[in-house]
């Protein structure tokens, strides 16, 4: 029997936030790198900036949601120009369960994000007592937030947008990697109480639901997390980490019945890699979110 730890997706994450979970963290970003580069180079994301200092004066507030390593925004940084307006200033607030990714994501900031509020809490949990911001984003955000809490998620996330400023959710397809092996990995654990990760398709849902058409836009992208057959070490770790999960090896993963088949559909023997394909829902909603397709780079 699996214990509620294991079969509690939300708890298996905290405990991988932590400096005990740091190791497959960084295998992780490893690969994942990639999907915040081309986040990061999906929009020209500095006239983006400025046009809500435009709309909400030279201070724009943001709000990062479920910040986790504070990833989005050092890709940001190294991809997306921003350092270019030596008069852009943002006052970056970073919302989190944990403590250690407050820390650690804080620790990525730099101009023109100069570090603001922290909230330790989940997105549900939120309760701003401030002033709306003219940005709220959650990027690889909400995996563990259950189906039947994303209403409250999302409620929360719109409560915290300026009108006219920018929500954004980047967020995997079912269709992707990263959630088909977590699907995988429920399955073999065999307890009807484990909660799957919610996909991008669920949030658009939701999202239809409760955002006027014109100021929803998403699209999605395509790209492969890749990582040499040999460097086994890397690969556990990656997967672990897509499991939340380290107490399970690579070979107890090929073994498996239900991951098993789905990782050796990965295996590209002609090239020597792992290949992982990721498809990714980039959302925005909000007032900008009718233009946001202007200012899209590919």
């Amino acid at each position: 029997m699996q214990s509620d730890t294991q079969t509690d997706t939300f708890k298996r994450s905290c405990r991988h936030w932590s400096e005990a979970g740091r190791g497959g963290m960084e295998a992780f970003y490893r690969l994942a790198a990639t999907d915040y580069r081309l986040l990061a180079e999906e929009l020209a994301w500095l006239p983006v900036f400025q046009e809500l200092a435009q709309r909400y004066g030279p201070e724009i507030r943001l709000l990062d949601i479920a910040c986790g390593s504070g990833q989005f925004p050092a890709a940001l940084l190294e991809f997306g120009g921003l350092q270019q307006d030596p008069n852009l200033a943002v006052k970056y607030s970073l919302l989190d369960p944990s403590d250690f990714s407050i820390r650690t994501a804080r620790q990525q900031l730099a101009g023109p994000f100069e570090p603001a509020e922290e909230h330790l809490c989940t997105i549900q949990q939120f309760q701003p007592t401030t002033s709306r911001y003219a940005v709220a984003w959650a990027i690889h955000a909400l995996y563990c937030v259950p189906e039947r809490e994303l209403e409250v998620a999302i409620d929360r996330m719109l409560a915290a947008v300026e009108t006219t400023g920018l929500g954004f959710i980047a967020h995997a397809s079912q269709q992707s990697h990263y959630v088909k092996f977590h699907d995988r990995y429920l399955q073999s654990l065999g307890s009807d109480q484990a909660v799957p990760f919610s996909t991008g398709e669920q949030l658009i849902q939701v999202l239809q639901a409760q955002v006027d058409a014109a100021e929803l836009q998403y699209w999605s992208i395509d790209y492969e997390g890749r990582v040499d057959l040999d460097d086994r070490d890397t690969a556990e770790r990656y997967l672990q980490r897509c499991l939340f999960d380290d107490s399970i090896s690579l070979d107890s993963m090929l073994a498996d019945p239900h991951m098993g088949d789905h990782l050796r559909s990965c295996i590209d023997a002609s090239s020597g890699m792992w290949r992982f394909p990721q498809r990714v829902w980039l959302i925005f909603f909000g007032g900008l979110a009718k233009s946001i397709s202007d200012y899209k780079l590919r």
